[in-house]
């Protein structure tokens, strides 16, 4: 593990034919607002970089490992054009790395849901916290039809 900068820690690893760079984050470098945030995220936020076959050609994906906002992001939804909007071929890992704190802070803060991130054809996502939303929304649903029509 290498310290990128105070509280930013980079683990980087080969995985198949990928590489992959766990960025962990101390929560108290993150600049959170309020106390309600702050019990949301967790100690260390974790985020990962995957960079693929073809890099720098083929732009590297952005996810995140820990779950710091609702509703969650860690779903395997590529966060790169959020975290570097002006990400290309030249511009190497650096700007990604500098882009993540000021992404985590603008995330844990907003006021409201804004959707975050894009999904990529064939990708596996974790839909575990999708699920939990939907069956929540559908037992709703299921006792507001049966007090209406009893």
């Amino acid at each position: 593990m290498k310290e990128f900068k105070q509280g930013i820690f980079l683990n980087p690893k080969e995985v198949s034919n990928q590489y992959h760079i766990d960025i962990m984050l101390e929560k108290n470098i993150i600049g959170i607002d309020s106390e309600k945030a702050k019990e949301r995220v967790p100690k260390i936020v974790v985020l990962l970089i995957v960079i693929l076959p073809g890099y720098p050609n083929v732009p590297p994906e952005v996810l995140t490992k820990s779950n710091f906002c609702t509703p969650s992001l860690m779903d395997g939804r590529d966060l790169l054009k959020e975290v570097c909007p002006n990400w290309n071929a030249k511009s190497g890992l650096k700007p990604i790395l500098e882009g993540i704190l000021p992404f985590l802070s603008k995330v844990i803060n907003a006021k409201g849901y804004k959707f975050y991130g894009m999904f990529h054809l064939g990708a596996i996502y974790n839909l575990k916290n999708f699920d939990n939303m939907i069956v929540g929304m559908l037992n709703i649903i299921l006792l507001f039809n049966l007090f209406i029509f009893i």
